[in-house]
């Protein structure tokens, strides 16, 4: 029997290490320590694939790969790939408690010209409603930063920049606890024949979060979180979502955007549940054996 509890023991030291999420050692937008990997672009991009490597990404933009961690009261996350220079957006939504917004209802507040009310109508898939939304984008002469509460409709800038002449950036710590580092330039990933390549993309969006200060709850074990790239005005929505919508073309008009008719699940679990449940039947396994 002792021999049983050794091994089990040697295997939870194990799972614990190997699960062990990585830090970043710099918020940088350099990606390659941008810790567990949740969901990898599937669909071409059809918003146009920028290959000059420049900070304003000229000519196209997309979302390659979704990466997220929680660490000591601390949301890591990070999106590989670029936004073309125009202000079209890159949003995040997290889901963290319960109440929150299945479906968009308008009144919401981002900073800026709140484009976050231009997706009114929109509905999220069954099983998350989300309570807190991150925006960023990029032009000539400005970028910015921007945070949301969806259910007391208050939110505003957490950073203002000085256009793709101001980044790359890092560490770069501004309102509502967020912590970003941007860097724009990637040429790689996904194209817009082909997303075999989306996790060659290194560069992107990578964000720190504290939680007790964004979400009044710094003890969060567990949250949701769903990505996706649309038009300056938020009035339009590109086919670059992650988790991917499994090919096809611009999502098109928010209101009319229901993820739950399109396969799949777009919207990840960090840290994934699955992890705790496969260490126990591990387990189970080595007791009936030695019985």
């Amino acid at each position: 029997m002792k021999k049983v509890l050794t091994a089990l023991v040697v295997f939870a030291v194990a799972a614990s290490v190997a699960a062990a999420p990585a830090v970043a050692s710099i918020i940088d937008g350099n990606l390659t320590d941008a810790g567990t990997l949740r969901a990898t672009q599937d669909t071409p991009t059809q918003f146009g694939n920028s290959t000059a490597g420049t900070q304003d990404s000229p000519g196209g933009g997309e979302l390659d790969a979704l990466f997220g961690d929680i660490v000591g009261g601390t949301l890591n996350l990070a999106v590989a790939g670029n936004l073309e220079g125009n202000f079209n957006k890159v949003w995040i939504f997290i889901d963290t408690k319960a109440g929150g917004e299945n479906v968009l209802d308008g009144t919401n507040i981002s900073g800026g010209f709140n484009e976050i009310q231009n997706m009114a109508g929109m509905t999220f898939d069954a099983g998350f409603s989300p309570d807190w939304a991150i925006s960023a984008s990029v032009g000539s002469g400005f970028y910015s930063v921007n945070f949301s509460d969806l259910q007391a409709d208050t939110g505003g800038s957490s950073w203002d920049g000085g256009g793709f002449t101001d980044l790359p950036a890092a560490n770069r710590t501004g309102g509502f606890g967020i912590t970003h580092g941007w860097d724009n330039s990637n040429a790689a990933g996904v194209t817009d024949v082909s997303a075999a390549g989306a996790l060659t993309a290194t560069t992107g969006l990578e964000l720190s979060i504290d939680m007790a200060t964004a979400f009044g709850d710094g003890a969060l074990t567990s949250l949701r979180v769903m990505a996706f790239y649309g038009s300056a005005g938020a009035d339009f929505m590109s086919n670059q979502v992650l988790p991917g919508i499994g090919g096809g073309g611009n999502l098109a008009g928010p209101s009319g955007i229901n993820f739950n008719s399109i396969a799949g699940q777009q919207f990840v679990t960090i840290p994934e549940p699955a992890t705790v449940v496969l260490f126990g039947l591990g387990g189970l396994a080595l007791i009936r054996r030695r019985r």
